[in-house]
């Protein structure tokens, strides 16, 4: 069965094998599946990253920064790490917006990487270069604050994360658009956020621009944030760092700066070349302050008229979502074409599906039927 053939990939080790061929081959999602591919290898790739590439790229900063002697196959190690990090962050990032269903359906929003091949290899190597450089002064800030004094690091992540929380919470956006209640919908929202945030401060990745996940002015945000601690971590590291012992040395101040101006020097060029080679129509999805109901309200009026599956996926949503426009947009279409679903029986027209439906979006003889007259 697939269970059993996904299990033994999982197992062996090469799941993100088995993800990319789905992916790559245009694999449609099956019905015994939750997730299409390219959610289901997005997912993957980002546990990945926040729970085993990111800890471990910090953990290996710090023992070289620590370390006596600095080894050149540890800094080759790392590099390696960080590469590897930017790399699978730029090909979520690249499949995602080149995905033939997000640009179909969400045109507003995917398609900012350019269509010629060319241009598609320069936004691509782009993207990787400044995701290197942002893990390298992301992990870099980390373990030089954790050298220094192990409570700023904690200060750090803390007002940044709380700033974020904030943001979200004045916007009226910060519970996650998943259609659930009570504890569970503050759970939820809690470990998404958070995790999102984590994920987009040390991987940079493009996706959690999108106003239902970080949104865009709180992703460049982030990007400037880590861009100004990487240098007060370093400012901290050379005033108030003591050496602990026989077996470790301080960094020069010399070989901080080095390293530092010369990650500042890619990360500004590469962030130079990604701008100019995007489509400019994109620019301002970076600095979005849109909330995940204006984003679902643009998908929503994007759709076509023959596009009622991708419009009843709406309601997958929690009603917060779109109760400001609901009853202008969604009301009006479900009441249209109600009679027409009970005598076609799309295949999404399920009991589940009419549930999830407000009783007042509901023609009246069809919710005496279903009993959902209150």
């Amino acid at each position: 069965s697939v269970f059993i053939q996904d299990t033994f990939f999982t197992l062996v080790g090469f799941r993100p094998a088995l993800d990319a061929y789905r992916v790559g081959s245009g694999s449609e999602q099956e019905d015994h599946h939750l997730l299409n591919p390219l959610t289901e290898m997005v997912w993957c790739k980002a546990t990945e990253m926040v729970f085993e590439a990111i800890p471990a790229s910090i953990v290996q900063v710090y023992a070289l920064v620590l370390a006596k002697e600095k080894r050149v196959d540890a800094l080759v190690s790392i590099i390696i790490s960080a590469a590897t990090i930017a790399f699978s962050s730029s090909m979520i990032g690249y499949d995602w917006d080149t995905s033939p269903s997000n640009r179909t359906s969400t045109p507003f929003f995917y398609g900012y990487i350019p269509d010629k091949a060319l241009s598609r290899a320069v936004c691509f190597l782009s993207m990787m270069s400044l995701t290197f450089t942002h893990v390298l002064l992301q992990t870099l800030t980390c373990a030089l604050l954790v050298a220094t004094n192990t409570a700023w690091l904690v200060y750090y992540l803390s007002a940044d994360m709380a700033l974020f929380f904030l943001y979200k919470i004045a916007r009226k956006d910060f519970f996650y658009y998943a259609n659930l209640t009570g504890p569970l919908r503050l759970l939820l929202a809690i470990i998404m956020r958070f995790g999102l945030k984590i994920l987009t401060n040390f991987t940079l990745i493009l996706n959690a621009r999108n106003p239902c996940e970080v949104g865009g002015l709180p992703f460049v945000s982030s990007l400037i944030i880590s861009f100004a601690a990487s240098f007060v971590s370093a400012r901290l590291y050379s005033d108030h760092y003591e050496e602990g012992g026989e077996d470790t040395t301080k960094v020069s101040d010399d070989t901080l700066k080095a390293i530092l101006a010369s990650l500042y020097s890619v990360w500004f060029i590469s962030g130079v070349v990604f701008i100019a080679v995007i489509k400019r129509e994109y620019w301002h999805t970076f600095f979005s302050l849109d909330t995940a109901s204006d984003y679902n309200k643009r998908f929503f009026v994007n759709l076509r008229d023959d596009q009622d599956e991708e419009k009843s996926s709406m309601f997958s949503c929690h009603p917060d979502v779109y109760k400001s426009w609901g009853d202008e947009l969604m009301k009006p279409w479900t009441l249209e074409n109600w009679s027409k679903w009970e005598e076609e029986k799309p295949a999404w027209f399920t009991d589940t599906w009419i549930e999830s439906v407000p009783n007042n979006y509901i023609p009246y003889d069809w919710r005496v039927k279903y009993k959902k007259t209150k």
